[in-house]
């Protein structure tokens, strides 16, 4: 990977805390936790077909996920975080930033 995508991961990774923590900017909050992990995981990724693949029939199972709080693990989601470990390298999103970043990439 090059050093501007590390760099484009840091600033992604660090600014999600403090626009969280701004209560009073709905905007930059919900911006940034929608854009957040889909840049995260395109840029770590490149994503390819065989991914689409894999993350798109996970999409009910991540919003499952992230609105009862990872609760709720469905299959098709376990199938895409497995699938998603084994194949890319380090640094990996937690499983809540990959349901993110599948909820509103497919």
């Amino acid at each position: 990977m090059h050093s501007r995508t590390y760099l484009a991961i840091a600033l992604i990774l660090t600014s999600a805390p403090a626009v969280a923590e701004d209560k009073g900017s709905y905007q930059n909050s919900m911006m940034m936790i929608t854009l957040a992990p889909t840049a995260l995981l395109s840029a770590t990724s490149g994503l390819t077909m065989l991914a689409t693949k894999n993350f798109k029939p996970a999409k009910a199972d991540a919003l499952t996920f992230i609105g009862t709080d990872g609760e709720i693990r469905g299959a098709q989601f376990e199938q895409a975080v497995r699938f998603y470990r084994t194949t890319y390298s380090p640094p990996l999103m937690t499983d809540p930033q990959l349901a993110l970043a599948i909820a509103t990439s497919y």
